[in-house]
């Protein structure tokens, strides 16, 4: 069966990495899209500077409050933006304490997978969520499916938010 745990735990453990790529992919792929259209879209300079303040070029991940591995990271090679491991950003001391690259000083933001539950052979509950700064972050619940041959993001539910 599918999602059932047999004595092969590498069939388990590529199913999870599959359900972390959906989950995170999903969030980046929102916040680079919105991103972009809030640019594009801004009227004002303020709109524009609020706007480019937030379109983050540096997307930084952690699995598991870890680094991913190095063949987790390559999943994400085709992202039009940069995914870097958490151990590269850091929190600036700046007003409103920033996510920022450790190297360049260039502002992003973590996305977070914490863990998953198995409901079913095809269902399962991830942990998860985002921070950028003292004041921009979430953790959010994400119902995750297997459907035509891949896990999809079914639902998420906001936990809370800053």
């Amino acid at each position: 069966m599918l999602g059932r745990q047999t004595s092969d735990s590498g069939t388990r453990s590529k199913q999870e990495d599959d359900i972390r790529e959906a989950v995170l992919r999903k969030q980046m792929l929102e916040w680079f899209r919105g991103g972009d259209k809030s640019e594009s879209e801004a009227k004002t300079k303020t709109e524009r500077e609020v706007a480019r303040y937030l379109n983050f070029k540096i997307f930084f991940v952690s699995v598991g409050k870890k680094d991913p591995s190095d063949d987790f990271l390559k999943r994400f090679a085709d992202f039009p933006r940069v995914v870097k491991r958490r151990s590269e950003a850091e929190i600036s001391k700046q007003e409103r304490m920033p996510v920022v690259d450790r190297k360049t000083r260039e502002r992003g933001i973590i996305f977070y997978i914490d863990s998953i539950r198995w409901l079913n052979d095809t269902s399962v509950e991830v942990e998860g969520g985002y921070h950028c700064d003292g004041l921009c972050g979430a953790g959010i619940t994400f119902k995750v499916g297997f459907a035509n041959g891949k896990w999809v993001v079914k639902s998420e539910a906001m936990k809370w938010i800053s």
